[in-house]
């Protein structure tokens, strides 16, 4: 994986250029100073991983946040645990290191990343779309066709299915772009499959026996495309 560390520190920058050299999963370790640098990086380069802090001089980690691709996994650090638990209302923070850093706990945050890029496999069939969805260290074949909605939970999400629910560490944003055309997303946390869909009351989404409320800012995306798959 190729990283890029955003930090004002330069003795943290070089503590973490430090830590990737240890780490086999890490190739190569670019570090930047403020929020600029770090925008102009991203978009010269193509990154795995950012290690962000999230004070820096002139953004901070939330701005970034909302400017970087949410494909990148990112792994923020701070000196105040406040920040960290904010960090993680972003999908794209898979794991918070709270200053000052230690290796072990680094490694431990490395490795995540790496299980977050490797979950979920989409596989191609003929007559049939599946998922390979690791659940610790157990690999569950799930048929798309099954899967009723999914809902996400911190760094995990969870498939309902027909007769059971599954738990994968996977970023909800992540997992859309691997879904066909009938799941849509209903609000930040949840995506529904339009086959299991009973009823919509303009509210909720009905699939029994859960109903799920629908976001504000998804009720005109959601009832458009219900009603172009019931036609």
């Amino acid at each position: 994986m190729k990283c890029l560390v955003v930090d004002d520190d330069a003795a943290i920058c070089d503590l973490i250029q430090h830590f990737c050299k240890k780490e086999a999963l890490i190739s190569s370790c670019t570090k930047v100073m403020d929020g600029k640098q770090a925008i102009h990086a991203i978009k010269t380069e193509d990154y795995d991983l950012i290690i962000l802090d999230y004070h820096l001089p002139d953004l901070t980690g939330a701005n970034l946040l909302d400017l970087f691709p949410t494909q990148i996994p990112v792994i923020m650090i701070s000196s105040e645990l406040d920040f960290g638990i904010a960090s993680y209302n972003y999908e794209q923070v898979v794991d918070f290191l709270l200053k000052p850093l230690n290796y072990k706990r680094f490694s431990i945050a490395i490795e995540k990343v790496h299980a977050s890029k490797n979950t979920i496999i989409p596989i191609q069939e003929s007559k049939q779309e599946r998922l390979v969805v690791k659940d610790g260290n157990e690999s569950i074949i799930v048929k798309i066709e099954d899967i009723k909605y999914v809902k996400s939970e911190g760094n995990y999400v969870v498939f309902y299915l027909k007769d059971k629910k599954v738990m994968t560490l996977q970023s909800l944003k992540l997992l859309a772009t691997t879904l066909p055309s009938n799941f849509i997303r209903v609000q930040k946390s949840f995506i529904v499959n339009l086959n299991f869909v009973e009823r919509f009351t303009g509210d909720e989404v009905i699939i029994a026996p859960t109903a799920i409320p629908v976001g504000a800012a998804y009720k005109n995306q959601f009832q458009t495309a219900l009603e172009k798959w019931i036609k």
